[in-house]
């Protein structure tokens, strides 16, 4: 029964010592995950910034693209009422 209960005592006091090995690596382990995270966010503000610029210059783009096709458009259509015009002038007579 002695044997036993020294048996049992050790293995009680391996298995503490090696839960305590098991939190220090684990207190490890995250601090590391926590500055991995740190990098990352600060990478995807960067990121965020870099996107927000190319939505602005596209958008600048884009309304340029508007007003030259806005600008053709009513050049074409001031050039066909003239014709327009003019047949229908040429028409009357």
């Amino acid at each position: 029964m002695d044997f036993l209960l020294i048996l049992l005592t050790i293995f009680g006091i391996i298995l503490l010592i090696a839960l305590i090995i098991l939190c220090i690596r684990l207190n490890y382990t995250i601090s590391r995950v926590n500055l991995l995270l740190d990098d990352v966010n600060d990478k995807m503000k960067t990121v965020n910034q870099v996107f927000s610029v190319v939505s602005k210059v596209t958008t600048g783009i884009s309304m340029v693209n508007d007003k030259i096709v806005e600008t053709i458009v009513g050049l074409i259509t001031n050039i066909a009422s003239k014709r327009k015009k003019k047949v229908e002038e040429e028409e009357e007579f």
